[in-house]
């Protein structure tokens, strides 16, 4: 196994004080990409659905995943940043450059204004859009066939 290697190898050959910097922040991005992306789904699904503006298929799964990509972009790119940020900090002398997540956010609203916490919206949103089609397709499709041939739901 390479896995113990590899983490032995870390542990040693990296201050332990650097190694988990950005743990919490990936796993706070996770969750609002997550929660955005399931949410944003099947809300849009069931307006778009209510509209009369689709009906069910892949036509109705494409827009509403467009639509959940859009929203998880918006809802994800300050976390995001703020994580990149957080990973990519400086220490000079022993003392790091932010503080913590609100002291990165700070500073970036100062500095830089508001809307720096989305800058590369639309490179982003160009990624996750397509990744969420994907996802929510394909998702959409296995289900239809697990009705249709597992539970013989026409």
């Amino acid at each position: 196994h390479t896995t113990p290697n590899h983490t032995t190898h870390t542990t040693h050959t990296q201050p332990h004080d650097t190694q988990p910097q950005g743990c919490g922040p990936t796993v706070g991005r996770a969750l609002v990409v997550n929660a955005a992306q399931l949410a944003c789904y099947s809300q849009a699904k069931e307006q778009l659905l209510a509209l009369g503006t689709f009906g069910e298929g892949i036509g109705l799964h494409f827009a509403a995943s467009m639509v959940s990509g859009l929203a998880t972009t918006a809802a994800s790119m300050p976390v995001d940043i703020l994580k990149t940020r957080l990973q990519n900090m400086r220490v000079v002398n022993g003392v790091p450059q932010y503080k913590g997540a609100m002291d990165v956010f700070t500073q970036i609203v100062q500095k830089e204004g508001v809307f720096a916490l989305w800058r590369g919206f639309l490179p982003y949103w160009s990624r996750l859009g397509p990744h969420t089609v994907i996802t929510f397709v394909f998702m959409e499709q296995m289900y239809n066939t697990y009705q249709r041939l597992v539970l013989h739901n026409a």
